[in-house]
């Protein structure tokens, strides 16, 4: 793979009807080069290989991204972007576009989004070579869409499976949620979930934080409101009910909690609510 040509192909390839492919390539970019201009018509990842620049979205406001080597961004149909190589350095990169019915799921399994759509290749190289190996085999298996498929398939699998080891919750987190899930109507605390699991109480706090971005008895106070809010809107329980019934051991504590995080008090909430059926 060291001594590149142009591998562009232009000849669409329906592997099936889930995916589609309609030209591809892996090539240079001089600086101050502008790829890629035009109004987007197809799903295009592109990857950056080799040096950096910057990646303008014009739509309803205009956002302006860094793009750096071993960087994947993806321009969805409709979208209008340009990308600006780095004028003291050659750029280069490969991409393809697709279409299909089952992009979207793909999509949304690799952690893109609509807001979301910059992937920060970590895997030392495997992400590159899946993705280059797949261009590169493109003219000589276009006979053999089953191995054009797998490759393909096995891009966005490698992109899948850093996503969600980034994403995936620590067994503790997942342990400690689970704890306020089956308990939150107990009076229960940080030493209690910390005792359940066996784990100390600080690594416990500074771990759930970390990775709720919240404290578990701030993420047990949520839950404890949301679940008291489903109740005043689709039961007849009193407000005292309610409140014991989701952990609150004073029905004063319950209504200061309530009305600052929903900004009204359980009862008033209930009453428009209703009203508003």
């Amino acid at each position: 793979m060291e001594n590149k040509e142009s591998y562009f192909f232009s000849d669409t390839a329906k592997l099936n009807r889930a995916l589609v492919v309609y030209c591809g390539d892996w090539e240079n970019c001089n600086p101050l080069q502008i790829s890629n201009p035009e109004m987007q018509y197809h799903y295009l990842f592109c990857y950056i290989t080799k040096g950096k620049g910057k990646l303008q979205i014009n739509n309803k406001k205009c956002v302006c991204h860094e793009i750096g080597e071993n960087t994947i961004f993806l321009i969805r149909p409709g979208m209008n972007a340009t990308y600006l190589a780095d004028e003291n350095k050659l750029c280069e990169y490969c991409w393809f576009c697709i279409d299909g019915y089952e992009v979207e799921n793909i999509l949304q399994d690799c952690g893109f989004s609509k807001d979301n759509i910059l992937f920060f290749d970590k895997s030392k190289g495997i992400i590159r070579e899946a993705l280059l190996k797949f261009i590169f085999s493109y003219k000589s298996s276009n006979d053999n869409e089953y191995m054009l498929l797998s490759l393909l398939y096995n891009i966005f699998a490698q992109i899948k499976q850093q996503y969600k080891n980034e994403n995936a919750k620590s067994v503790y987190v997942e342990q400690a949620i689970d704890y306020i899930y089956k308990n939150y109507n107990k009076n229960i605390a940080i030493g209690d979930m910390a005792n359940h699991l066996n784990v100390d109480r600080t690594y416990l706090y500074r771990l759930f934080k970390k990775e709720c971005g919240l404290s578990p008895q701030k993420y047990l106070l949520k839950f404890r409101l949301k679940v008291a809010m489903n109740k005043l809107e689709n039961t007849q329980y009193s407000i005292r009910e309610i409140s014991e019934s989701c952990g609150f051991n004073q029905v004063s504590l319950f209504c200061y909690q309530f009305k600052k995080f929903y900004k009204d008090t359980p009862l008033n909430y209930r009453k428009i609510f209703r009203c508003a059926i």
